[in-house]
């Protein structure tokens, strides 16, 4: 099991080589699930409709106003749009929301948030039932809670929290930055491989700032259970990976460090 999730910010700009690999994996029989964001998107419209986007440490300020502007391009344009990418290639996309069939229960992460929701519980089943009728989930970021109410979800959590529950080997967090830089004199030098305990460290210097946060910390959790290693690469440089080492640059983040520069094996 692989989950993808692929950012909001490289939606535009992600290579067609992508898709054709998503159909490789499909055409060979592993299973995968896209998880999507699309941030951008989502304040383009906003500013459109007059409205300012607020984030906090990477996290969109979502109040009813947004929310319904989150719903709208999140579980129809961006999504549809993906499925739609995804078809073109044969791969029976099924595009569905985390708010569809309770896929991503949630309870309010923070008040300075408004609705922004904190993962709580995945349903498994119905994600194992869609794959296994042959269907590939394509999951709008959004969540439900007990009483109904849909919430925001970052997107590198909500991937996370699936690629956890599914006990995937490996979460791909497909992005536009060729993964982890860290400062050294006067250069930035690409981490290749790190651990939690480099992660944290690099948080608390300043290194890592802004919406990688999220996407490292989302990334630490999914390390403490199953999953054996996640990646941050860049789709854009999609044209450059070939055969099985399709994801082979960007960074690995893995439980513990490793003295050599790793590839992916399954993609």
């Amino acid at each position: 099991m692989i989950v993808l999730k692929l950012g909001g910010s490289i939606l535009e700009q992600i290579d067609p080589a992508f898709f054709d690999q998503c159909r490789k994996l499909w055409q060979e029989g592993i299973p995968f699930i896209v998880v999507h964001g699309g941030g951008p998107f989502v304040s383009g419209w906003m500013k459109q409709l007059g409205k300012e986007p607020v984030f906090v440490d990477g996290r969109r300020v979502t109040d009813e106003d947004t929310l319904e502007i989150v719903q709208m391009v999140l579980s129809g344009q961006v999504n549809k749009n993906l499925v739609a990418e995804l078809g073109k290639r044969g791969v029976p996309a099924l595009g569905i929301s985390g708010a569809d069939l309770k896929m991503l229960q949630v309870v309010p992460k923070d008040a300075g948030l408004g609705l922004v929701g904190e993962v709580t519980e995945v349903n498994k089943k119905a994600f194992l039932q869609i794959i296994e009728a042959g269907w590939v989930p394509v999951l709008a970021p959004l969540g439900i809670d007990q009483s109904g109410q849909i919430f925001n979800v970052n997107a590198d959590e909500a991937a996370g929290a699936v690629a956890q529950e599914m006990g995937a080997g490996q979460l791909v967090i497909v992005s536009d930055v060729d993964g982890i830089f860290i400062q050294e004199g006067d250069h930035k030098r690409l981490l290749t491989c790190a651990t939690p305990e480099m992660v944290e460290r690099y948080i608390e210097e300043g290194q890592i700032t802004g919406g990688m946060i999220p996407k490292v910390r989302s990334a630490m959790k999914c390390l403490e259970n199953d999953v054996r290693e996640v990646w941050i690469v860049n789709g854009e440089k999609a044209r450059c990976m070939d055969g099985e080492n399709y994801f082979g640059q960007g960074t690995c983040l893995l439980q513990e460090e490793v003295s050599k520069n790793v590839s992916v094996s399954h993609i």
